[in-house]
């Protein structure tokens, strides 16, 4: 005859998920101008991404402003193609979202944004891989 003991136990486990905000210093730039510095950047990854953050302090984006108007105000009245113009003139004066730390631009071309003193934007995918620690 031979004794069979079972030993096996369940535990349960918590987990906590949290929005993690980027820490390190990232800028709105036009070129090599810096136009503002963000804070508080964060969002969720996937390829339909969208991060934002607050600027710091006044932004110093005066030359683009009426252009980021434009956007919100194409976007409001439903005339998305009028939108993607105005992006189109924002992304050839070179406007993009810049990570100091790692000396790179983190938003996709054609999708930052400042609505209400937040800027928007697509992250692109060699962020994402960081963010998410591919690399």
């Amino acid at each position: 005859m031979g004794w069979h003991l079972n030993m096996a136990r369940t535990a349960t486990r918590s987990v906590t998920i949290r929005k993690r905000a980027e820490a390190a210093p990232i800028e709105l730039r036009a070129g090599d101008t810096t136009l503002g510095s963000l804070r508080n950047v964060a969002g969720a990854t996937g390829d339909s991404a969208t991060m934002s953050g607050l600027f710091t302090h006044a932004p110093a984006y005066g030359d683009f402003t009426e252009r980021f108007l434009g956007i919100a105000s194409a976007l409001t009245n439903g005339d998305p193609a009028g939108a993607a113009a105005i992006q189109s003139e924002i992304e050839t004066a070179g406007v993009h979202v810049y990570h100091v730390q790692h000396e790179m631009r983190i938003d996709r071309p054609g999708t930052v944004q400042i609505i209400g003193g937040e800027v928007r934007f697509s992250p692109n995918d060699a962020y994402l891989m960081m963010r998410t620690g591919g690399l």
